[in-house]
């Protein structure tokens, strides 16, 4: 086949009533057709390659991205920051400013730090090195990462657990304070498995509670469910994580059920 026709439905049906007492359901469509040289692989795949793994982590993300910066009620103006880059301030710093294709700017100043918790085989750490302004990842997880990403300039792999790569990047950042203007990570990215609800957070937390973030950082994090529940309850329970986080000061929180997202995944964005 040549080209993919996309339907995605916008939100629930809903009951409209006319004026000759009749009534139908009525639902949203965004309809979109590409060639298929043009757009995502299916998230879905029968292949297990670590090249696969990582192509598929990495479009998350990107949807991750895209999807919060068209999100009603979130006011641009928020984001917009003192770092700059060639002469001019982003906007939603440090969201991604490139696009995919465009060439990162070499007349780059601004060391920016980000973390990737969880991160094997590397598509987030990917993402983060091509299409942000990162220019430093701590990429944390005891498993092997894909060794055309761990090589990477500016990527250094923490094999072992976050809990004990959160003492050892606050030692980092705290002999750089004393030499430069090391002011803490930028971005903390985490799509790491867990097997408590509420652990994704609690890592979160003590990451936090090490001073290591830098006022105003952004964060993705991918709150999952491994027991079943219904969609209503695992909604509910999502929403009592963001409320952790709104506790501790973050804004601009946005929860989204990404398209490559499991049924039991939600994707929480936003800024602390």
């Amino acid at each position: 086949h040549s080209h993919i026709l996309s339907i995605i439905q916008l939100g629930r049906p809903t009951m409209k009533k006319y004026d000759n007492g009749k009534s139908a359901q009525i639902s949203s469509f965004l309809v979109g057709i590409a060639p298929v040289q043009e757009t995502v692989p299916p998230v879905s795949s029968t292949s297990d390659s670590i090249d696969d793994d990582v192509c598929r982590a990495y479009y998350k993300l990107e949807e991750a991205f895209e999807r919060y910066s068209l999100s009603p009620n979130i006011n641009s103006q928020t984001f917009i920051t003192n770092v700059s880059l060639d002469g001019r301030k982003a906007l939603h710093w440090p969201f991604p400013i490139l696009k995919a294709g465009t060439k990162r700017k070499s007349t780059q100043q601004t060391h920016i730090i980000g973390v990737d918790c969880g991160s094997a085989p590397g598509g987030w750490t990917k993402y983060l090195k091509e299409q942000t302004v990162c220019t430093e990842i701590f990429s944390i997880d005891p498993g092997e990462m894909a060794k055309s990403i761990s090589s990477l300039s500016g990527v250094n792999h923490l094999k072992m657990t976050a809990a004990d790569a959160i003492p050892k990047i606050s030692e980092i950042l705290a002999l750089r304070r004393k030499c430069d203007d090391c002011d803490g990570i930028a971005i903390w990215v985490s799509d790491m498995c867990v097997h408590e609800l509420t652990k994704q957070v609690d890592i979160f937390l003590l990451a936090k509670n090490a001073d290591i973030f830098r006022p105003g950082m952004a964060f993705v994090l991918t709150i999952k469910c491994n027991v079943g529940h219904a969609k209503d309850r695992f909604d509910d329970l999502t929403r009592n994580e963001v409320k952790r986080l709104e506790h501790v000061g973050a804004y601009g929180l946005k929860i989204i059920h990404l398209f490559s997202n499991r049924n039991g995944e939600r994707t929480v964005m936003g800024f602390i």
